[in-house]
C-alpha cells in the first residue's frame, strides 16, 4: 500500500542518493529520461526537513517511491536566484515545487505526492520551473498530465555549474484563473504569431538588401560601360574643338555619375542599417521576454555581409578607373 509521510533526517542519505542519480550531469540521455538541476548536499536536505512546509516521502512496503520538496513563496531565500525571480514576478502568494523525484520502484508515487500537495497547500497557486536547455521533455509531459499549465519562460542567471538554462514556468491554480504577474504573458497562438512576424521581418529585410545591392550594381555597370565606350571612341579621335568639348563633358559627367552612385549607395546602406538595428532591438526584446522564441538575427557579430562590403568598395573602385580614363583623355586633348 502506498503511503506518504513527512521526510525525516534518517531519510536524507536515501533521498540524496536518489536525487544524485537524476542529476543532469549523471545521465547519458537526459532529454529522454528527465533530470534534476538542483544539486543539494545532505546538509541542505537536513535544513529543508526543518524549514520546508512540504517535504514528503512516498513509499510502498518499505521501498522508496519518491519524494516532494515544496515551500511557500515567503520562504524563498535571496540566494535562490530563479525562485527569487518568480517571487518578484508573481503578485499573489504561491507554493513553490523545488524538487519532485521518483525512484521508479513504486508506481504512481509522484502523482500521489502532487495530489497530497494540492489538497494540503495553503495557497491556491503552485508553481514549478522546468528546464528548457536541454529540454526536460519527461518533466513537461508529467506536469501536464497532473494538471499544470504553461505560464511563461524565464531566463535566469547561470546555474551552479556556470551554464545559463532557460526555464519554463508551469502553474496549477485552484481558482482556475491565470496567475497575476508582472511579466508579459502570451499563449501559444501569440507565440506563433510573434514567430511569424519576426520571420516576415527578417525575410523582407534581407530581400530589400539583396534587391538594393543588385539594382545599384547593374545600374553602375551599365553607366560605366557607356562611359568606357565613349572614352575608347574619343581617345582615338583627332583634336577638334567639338571632340575637345565632348571630352570635357564626358569627364565631368563621369565624375558626377560616380559621385551620385556613391552617395546613393551610402544613403541606401544607412537606411538599411537603421531598419536592421530596429529589428535587432525588437528581436532582442522579444527574446528577453520569451526566451523559448528563437532569435533569427546574429547578435554576436556586427560584420557586414560580403555583398555589402563589395558595394561599399565598388563606387571607389569605379571612381579610380574613371580617374585614370580622365587623365588619359586630358593628356590626349590638352597636353599632346
Amino acid at each position: 500500500m502506498l503511503t506518504i509521510r513527512p521526510a525525516t533526517h534518517d531519510d536524507v542519505p536515501a533521498l540524496h542518493a536518489l536525487a544524485e542519480s537524476w542529476l543532469l550531469k549523471n545521465l547519458p540521455a537526459p532529454e529522454d529520461t528527465g533530470f534534476l538541476i538542483s544539486n543539494f548536499s545532505q546538509d541542505k536536505y537536513h535544513a529543508y526537513i526543518d524549514s520546508a512546509e512540504y517535504f514528503w516521502v512516498a513509499e510502498e512496503d518499505g521501498q522508496l517511491g519518491g519524494f516532494l520538496l515544496a515551500y511557500h513563496s515567503e520562504s524563498i531565500q535571496p540566494d535562490e536566484i530563479v525562485n527569487s525571480c518568480l517571487r518578484y514576478s508573481v503578485v499573489e502568494p504561491f507554493t513553490l515545487i523545488k524538487q519532485i523525484c521518483a525512484s521508479g520502484k513504486v508506481r504512481g508515487a509522484t502523482r500521489a505526492l502532487y495530489e497530497k500537495l494540492f489538497a494540503e497547500m495553503s495557497t491556491d497557486l503552485a508553481l514549478a520551473a522546468v528546464v528548457n536547455e536541454p529540454l526536460n521533455t519527461r518533466s513537461i509531459e508529467f506536469h501536464r498530465k497532473v494538471g499544470f499549465h504553461f505560464l511563461w519562460d524565464l531566463k535566469p542567471p547561470a546555474d551552479y555549474d556556470g551554464e545559463i538554462r532557460t526555464r519554463s514556468i508551469w502553474y496549477v491554480n485552484k481558482s482556475k484563473k491565470l496567475p497575476q504577474t508582472r511579466m508579459a504573458q502570451c499563449d501559444k497562438n501569440d507565440l506563433l504569431q510573434q514567430l511569424i512576424e519576426k520571420q516576415h521581418g527578417i525575410t523582407a529585410l534581407y530581400t530589400h538588401e539583396d534587391n538594393l545591392n543588385w539594382t545599384k550594381l547593374g545600374m553602375l555597370v551599365t553607366f560605366m560601360t557607356a562611359f568606357m565606350t565613349a572614352f575608347a571612341f574619343l581617345v582615338e579621335r583627332p583634336q577638334t574643338p567639338t571632340n575637345t568639348w565632348t571630352a570635357v563633358m564626358l569627364i565631368t559627367f563621369g565624375y558626377v555619375i560616380n559621385f551620385i552612385f556613391y552617395t546613393k549607395l551610402k544613403s541606401g546602406l544607412k537606411f538599411f542599417e537603421h531598419h536592421k538595428k530596429t529589428l535587432r532591438r525588437y528581436d532582442e526584446g522579444i527574446t528577453a521576454i520569451l526566451p523559448s522564441l528563437p532569435s533569427f538575427l546574429d547578435t554576436t557579430t556586427r560584420k557586414r555581409s560580403a555583398t555589402v562590403r563589395v558595394m561599399v568598395a565598388l563606387p571607389i573602385f569605379s571612381m579610380l578607373i574613371w580617374t585614370v580614363c580622365s587623365a588619359l583623355l586630358s593628356y590626349r586633348y590638352f597636353f599632346s
